[in-house]
């Protein structure tokens, strides 16, 4: 009998991970169809091929907040239309009532195959969200203020139709303030470039640092592809990694 009591009680737990699993393999299905209802194929890419993975957050009502190219398939073109297809796909459908997170991280991959657009609905990945320590607070903060940046994107009217990669660096202070900003890396097009340089400036006051930090002024890099084509821009905060992959997926084209 103890032992039927002791199964009957776990049992409850047991039911809700399988109706929390079942409802993100569900979820994640109907993200796939809708990501690979938005494909296409860049015609300066026809007759290349390559597998690209997009990870990306968004929050409870679908929104895009950020992305970025995780594996890049090695050609500018696939690369670039691989985000452009990600953030065409937004607001995705929201998540599950099951799934308590403010936000989710995913992994979509991409595949381009001379002239067709291939996704396999199993591919994508939820991630977990992680347990910040406070040795996480610096990196978990950086994230904020590069999203922070991001949502403050807006595109002049001489810049549609143009595209490019920027770099902006920026200092701010304890309370947020903006101390300082300039144009490390610039896109070749002076609209855009003063585009880039207005997102930082609109952001002002910038989520405040955290305790941890030791010193009183912080500064940031924040690299972004600004689509005057699509009105996107797709943000890359500064951690070595991925600046590593926007070089080289900017450079040498």
């Amino acid at each position: 009998m103890a032992a039927l009591l002791g199964w009957l009680a776990v049992f409850p737990i047991h039911a809700q991970t399988d109706v929390q699993t079942e409802r993100a393999t569900a979820w994640k299905a109907r993200l796939s169809a809708h990501i690979a209802s938005y494909r296409q194929f860049p015609a300066e890419a026809l007759g290349q091929t390559g597998e690209a993975r997009v990870t990306f957050v968004i929050d409870r009502s679908g929104r895009l907040i950020s992305q970025a190219l995780a594996v890049s398939t090695g050609s500018r073109p696939l690369d670039v239309a691989a985000l452009q297809i990600v953030a065409r796909a937004q607001p995705f459908p929201a998540p599950p009532s099951a799934l308590k997170d403010e936000s989710f991280t995913l992994t979509v991959p991409i595949v381009f195959d001379r002239r067709q657009f291939l996704m396999q609905p199993s591919g994508l990945v939820l991630r977990p969200s992680p347990v910040l320590t406070d040795d996480d607070a610096m990196a978990a903060w950086r994230k904020a203020a590069t999203e922070h940046v991001w949502r403050h994107r807006v595109l002049p009217p001489e810049a549609m139709g143009q595209i490019g990669n920027a770099g902006v660096t920026f200092v701010i202070n304890r309370s947020g303030q903006l101390i300082s900003h300039a144009l490390v890396e610039s896109t070749g097009s002076p609209p855009l470039d003063a585009a880039a340089l207005k997102m930082v400036e609109r952001s002002e006051p910038f989520p405040k640092p955290p305790s941890e930090a030791k010193d009183d002024l912080q500064r940031m890099t924040i690299f972004m592809t600004l689509d005057g084509v699509q009105r996107l821009v797709e943000p890359w905060a500064d951690e070595p990694k991925l600046k590593a992959k926007l070089n080289s997926i900017c450079r040498g084209c």
